[in-house]
């Protein structure tokens, strides 16, 4: 079973590698800030002389369905269409951009994570760039099932863990570990999710395939 995440509330605003221009990281903070109508952190947690590994979190008083509505009508972040019924939260793109120039070393996004009123939402990284790249599908597909999810709105889930994978649905689940760089895809965003629902301690999986809840027990890289 996936340990809770710890709550990073009382942490302080950014907690960074010191090769970061802490300046470039507090413009990035408050442009994320400005977007979300939320409080942001920032945590380097595996940094070294050439790469930083980032953890942006934000905490929110949106609940879920607030949130998924308001990023619908782009008072959050900024959802474009890219090709097709491919999308990008424009907004937080562009910032992490900007921060990305202003800094000469490897930034990368290891994790992001909404600490909503109701409901946290753990993104993780699967291929380079992976997170900033189809965080905008992620906000359509989480609108879309959200019905399914939530069983027409008669369980609420606590958290969502994306993604988890079919091949260890019957396993010890540890995501992330099988994968060698470059053999994951977007498309393992959008297979199953882990959930936590707020009446019930034990994890089910989602199927976005069939739109369907799976029992099954999540364990969490790192444990």
């Amino acid at each position: 079973m996936p340990k809770r995440s710890t709550d990073f509330r009382k942490i302080s605003s950014f907690t960074i590698g010191r090769n970061i221009c802490t300046n470039s990281a507090d413009t990035f903070r408050k442009k994320l800030e400005r977007e979300y109508f939320a409080e942001v952190y920032i945590r380097d947690v595996d940094h070294s002389d050439q790469e930083s590994n980032l953890v942006v979190e934000f905490q929110s008083n949106f609940s879920l369905g607030e949130f998924l509505l308001q990023i619908q009508k782009r008072n959050i972040g900024q959802l474009s269409r890219k090709i097709n019924d491919d999308f990008q939260d424009l907004a937080f793109f562009e910032a992490l951009k900007q921060f990305r120039a202003q800094n000469n070393r490897v930034i990368s996004l290891e994790e992001i994570t909404f600490f909503l009123s109701d409901c946290q939402i753990t993104i993780e990284k699967i291929y380079p760039n992976s997170i900033e790249d189809q965080l905008g599908n992620i906000y359509k597909m989480l609108a879309k099932h959200y019905m399914y999810y939530t069983l027409k709105q008669s369980r609420q889930p606590s958290e969502i863990f994306i993604p988890v994978y079919e091949e260890n649905l019957e396993k010890n689940f540890k995501p992330s570990l099988h994968l060698e760089e470059g053999v994951s895809s977007k498309r393992d965003y959008f297979n199953f999710w882990g959930i936590y629902f707020s009446h019930n301690d034990d994890a089910v999986i989602y199927d976005l395939n069939t739109r369907s809840i799976i029992s099954g027990d999540l364990y969490m890289l790192g444990e």
